[in-house]
């Protein structure tokens, strides 16, 4: 399993994350997309209408290197700040897509490094993993 259970419901609970890529010139450019865990290939699915003619889906063609992010905050700061970043490579790929109207289009993150602040019941504070290839 890549995510563990609380990470794959805590974002499954956002309505949308970001997604940084790096454009044509080397910098990074953010988006707000929407995203699914997918249990079956262990990636984090990244979905939206029009896909193929967006700058994310050529930025992942040039450079594959992506990073996602979710926060929110739920209570009194700092323990109730909570945050989800996976680090990893994308890849293009085609699915069904989870909302109406949505292409099939997918970029598809394989994650390598996942840093989590408040999201492990029990554990407060700052975790991150490295996931193994």
């Amino acid at each position: 399993m890549t995510l563990t259970d609380a990470e794959q419901a805590y974002l499954g609970s956002q309505t949308t994350v970001s997604l940084a890529t790096i454009g044509p010139d080397g910098g990074p450019q953010v988006k707000p997309v929407g995203c699914r865990y997918n249990a079956e290939t262990g990636t984090v699915d990244i979905y939206g209408f029009n896909m193929a003619n967006s700058a994310k889906y050529r930025n992942v063609q040039r450079n594959p290197l992506v990073a996602l992010s979710a926060d929110d905050v739920r209570g009194k700061l700092p323990e109730g700040a909570r945050f989800l970043e996976i680090r990893g490579t994308a890849e293009i790929a085609t699915g069904k897509p989870p909302i109406a109207g949505a292409s099939g289009d997918v970029i598809r993150i394989h994650p390598r490094r996942v840093i989590s602040g408040n999201v492990e019941p029990g554990q407060a504070g700052l975790l991150s993993r490295d996931i193994p290839q």
